[in-house]
């Protein structure tokens, strides 16, 4: 079963994370993995120091080479080779088959999403991690069949319908806009059937947040 994991990593974990502190600069690295000893990538700058930033990078121990390919107002596009082994956290995706498909900074971590066959190579990727320092947090686990699927799966479209109409008239605000009566009243039902409704959807909501959890 193929997961879709999203990993919230510091940034020095990563290349350009050195380059990125000293600069107001946001990063996304194109949808890539390295393949090899020497991997060549994109990487898109975006931010007032947009132009300053290659400079910072050239400088990296892990790159080998940045090229700038293009720039516009505020956004520079820098094709990248680096050395995989001086960079632990793309050093395990790469023996471990894992493929990154996006990668993108924040102000003070980067935030990664990757599909990797099991829960097995989780369980090495954050012990691997680990062993170099690397603090990274798995924020989120789904199969790849529950992240293409969408969310209303599951529920009868009475459900969805109850659930988006609570939801629109303040049902589950803090201070609730609406009552049980009211929503029935709009959907020409009782009280206790919009009950039924919202819980029956709720409880499926609930099992498939269970069953996308790991074991």
């Amino acid at each position: 079963m193929c997961l879709i994991v999203e990993v919230v990593a510091p940034l020095s974990a990563l290349p350009f994370g050195p380059a990125a502190e000293e600069h107001d600069v946001e990063l996304e690295l194109e949808r890539s993995v390295p393949t090899a000893s020497q991997a060549a990538s994109f990487v898109w700058v975006r931010g007032p120091d947009a132009g300053a930033f290659g400079e910072s990078a050239r400088s990296l121990p892990s790159v080998d080479d940045l090229t700038l390919v293009e720039s516009v107002s505020d956004r520079a596009l820098y094709g990248v080779s680096w050395d995989v082994s001086q960079a632990p956290i793309f050093d395990a995706l790469v023996s471990r088959d894992a493929v990154l498909l996006e990668c993108l900074s924040t102000d003070d971590s980067w935030w990664l999403k990757l599909r990797v066959s099991s829960h097995r190579v989780l369980t090495d990727l954050r012990r691997e991690w680990a062993a170099h320092g690397i603090d990274a947090e798995f924020d989120r686990i789904t199969s790849v069949a529950a992240e293409e699927a969408p969310a209303s799966e599951g529920l009868t479209d009475t459900q969805v319908e109850a659930l988006l109409l609570a939801l629109d008239r303040g049902y589950f605000d803090e201070r609730r806009d609406t009552s049980l009566d009211k929503l029935g009243t709009e959907l020409g039902i009782s009280r206790q059937a919009v009950a039924a409704r919202l819980k029956r959807a709720y409880r499926t909501l609930a099992e498939r947040i269970r069953d996308e959890r790991p074991p």
